[in-house]
């Protein structure tokens, strides 16, 4: 009878998380429509690079924080209030140190020798979102950890609704272009924090800062060991992108955005599931996580697989209508994408349960596998076949990066 709630309240959980992913990817692909309208492929693309810098300075700087906060939340190891008073603090010293990091690189000239073809002004727009980025991605994490699942659903819905409404008054009433964008891309990000604040207040969240040692000596220490694994995912999904502006210019990465944005659907479900899983994982018992895990994997794989086919046959049109005809040559970026988009979302299943038996490290060294060969096929690659080079060289990564999910999976669930 137990074992049946559970499973009953996981399927709630998931089809939560789903449905409001689902509404924000109506949300986000309205967004995305406006912006690929309004400014083109090379607008587009120069948007898509210059908000990839605070996310770049979030994962850098974030040491795993997040993913602590999940754990120690979930095992009730530490209290609400130590861990959002301790993410205050801890994000008030990263973003000063972001932030000065960006204004170096500004006014060196090295962010546009970095993203060249983006309006330095823009960029520097955009990193002003790194701040409530980053401390939303602390408290959210704690949400995720105390399994208030539906309140993370809540987040998500108004930050994608924010970015769209600020867009339509920013780039479409007001005009303002590449900056209004940026700017409502800003302004999403504050929207998102005050949410997360309002609803973590329900359980005994405080946000005067604090750095406590002894909070520190727990959660910096778990953090870091899946933060490498963070921050390899991260530049494994996105390195491609400065690599595809390398060489062929923002309206390269224009196209092959729409392409990433079409074939990354793809993983609402995949990541609903990991979302949930972690902190089942966490207060489960390994037995029982060894007998649930299976066939949710399962499941998720075939769900994610007929939507790979349904992409394959729908995506051109579908291009068609949301972008125009200027973005009809993603389309086949985004057949070479699908099969290792389908196998990550499996991945992703795996190394979230893992993480949350206590075991983040494994997924540092799958996405690290996958990284060195998104950057090697990526240059021989890209030169050759252009946007379609980087969508093959993503594919094969991915599939590797599966492989080792599932080896490591064994490796974990067979210690029983």
């Amino acid at each position: 009878m137990i074992q049946r709630l559970v499973r009953g309240q996981f399927r709630r959980q998931v089809g939560s998380t789903l449905l409001a992913q689902l509404v924000s990817l109506a949300l986000i692909i309205a967004n995305s429509a406006i912006i690929a309208r309004t400014l083109g492929p090379e607008g587009k693309g120069a948007l898509t690079l210059a908000t990839l810098a605070p996310a770049m300075l979030g994962l850098l700087l974030g040491l795993g924080l997040g993913v602590a906060n999940a754990f120690f939340a979930g095992s009730r190891r530490l209290t609400v209030e130590q861990l959002t008073r301790n993410s205050v603090g801890f994000a008030l010293l990263a973003s000063a140190a972001g932030l000065a990091i960006a204004a170096i690189m500004a006014g060196t000239g090295l962010l546009g020798r970095l993203l060249p073809g983006v309006p330095a002004g823009v960029i520097v727009l955009a990193i002003a979102a790194f701040p409530p980025t980053l401390l939303t991605r602390y408290l959210t994490a704690t949400l995720q950890g105390l399994q208030r699942i539906y309140a993370v659903n809540l987040v998500t819905l108004g930050n994608a609704l924010a970015n769209l409404l600020l867009t339509l008054l920013l780039v479409v009433a007001l005009g303002l272009g590449l900056q209004g964008a940026a700017l409502a891309f800003v302004g999403a990000a504050v929207v998102g924090l005050v949410m997360v604040m309002w609803l973590l207040r329900q359980d005994g969240g405080r946000f005067s800062p604090a750095l406590d040692p002894a909070v520190l000596g727990q959660t910096l220490p778990f953090g870091l060991r899946g933060y490498v694994g963070n921050v390899l995912q991260f530049f494994n999904y996105r390195l491609d992108a400065f690599l595809v502006n390398f060489f062929l210019g923002p309206a390269g990465v224009g196209i092959y955005s729409v392409s990433v944005a079409l074939a990354e659907m793809l993983w609402y479900l995949p990541n609903a599931v990991s979302f949930v899983i972690f902190p089942r994982a966490a207060q489960s018992r390994p037995e029982e996580m060894n007998r649930f895990t299976p066939r949710v994997f399962r499941a998720t794989m075939a769900f994610t697989a007929m939507g790979a086919l349904a992409l394959a046959l729908l995506g051109r049109p579908l291009i068609l209508l949301i972008y125009g005809e200027q973005f009809v040559p993603a389309y086949g970026p985004l057949l070479a994408l699908l099969p290792g988009v389908v196998l990550l979302g499996g991945a992703k299943v795996l190394t979230n349960e893992i993480a949350g038996r206590g075991y983040p490290h494994y997924n540092s060294i799958a996405s690290g596998l996958g990284l060195v060969l998104t950057v090697v096929l990526d240059l021989a690659l890209i030169p050759r076949l252009e946007v379609v080079g980087a969508s093959v060289a993503s594919s094969i990564a991915y599939a590797v990066t599966f492989v080792v999910a599932v080896f490591f999976y064994l490796r974990v669930s067979r210690r029983v």
